[in-house]
């Protein structure tokens, strides 16, 4: 198990942070005792795989999450280094930038839509969170027959489990991040 000893620290320290746990309370979750999970973290000890069994049981996540490889790839790229999708005649833009993928429950695009044009939304299946940060211009959405105005700077969240429009209430385009997010 040693090629993955600095990928089973990394991922055992940030689940145990990200859960607000103490090397003590993780002790008596798995089982394993607090100097044995200090060392596991730190790098200087192999775990077992009994160890790590009894690490993913107490924890309740799977064996492979701990000794999932983190992404060390860096990659800049233009919000529209995809083709766009387009809607409303052109006038709404969307370009894909962040595909879903089960690592991280999400998908992120960009959108761009033009003054006076209006894009009304479907309502999406399952527990869906949607976020809109806009960047530039002001976007009225109105979800459940609320208006909300959107400013360059501010951000909305709102379920999207019920139809929602998208309209562009400024002289000039809005550009906008949105962000879809799948609650398990």
């Amino acid at each position: 198990m040693n090629q993955s000893i600095d990928a089973i620290s990394y991922n055992l320290k940030n689940i145990r942070e990200s859960r607000g746990l103490s090397l003590e309370q993780l002790a008596e979750l798995t089982g394993v005792s607090k100097s044995m999970l200090r060392q596991i973290e730190m790098g200087k000890s192999s775990p077992t795989i009994t160890t790590m069994w009894k690490v993913a049981n107490g924890l309740r996540i799977s064996f492979t999450a701990l000794m999932a490889e983190q992404d060390t790839h860096t990659e800049v790229q233009s919000f529209k280094f995809n083709k766009p999708i387009l809607a409303e005649k052109g006038h709404y833009r969307i370009y894909p930038l962040i595909p879903f993928s089960p690592q991280h429950s999400f998908e992120t695009y960009y959108f761009e839509i033009d003054p006076n044009t209006t894009f009304s939304g479907e309502p999406h299946n399952g527990s869906l969170f949607e976020y809109i940060f806009v960047t530039q211009g002001v976007l009225e959405v109105i979800v459940k027959d609320k208006s909300h105005q959107i400013k360059s700077g501010e951000f909305i969240k709102f379920s999207a489990d019920c139809g929602h429009i998208y309209r562009c209430i400024s002289e000039t385009p809005v550009t906008a991040i949105m962000q879809l997010s799948y609650m398990s």
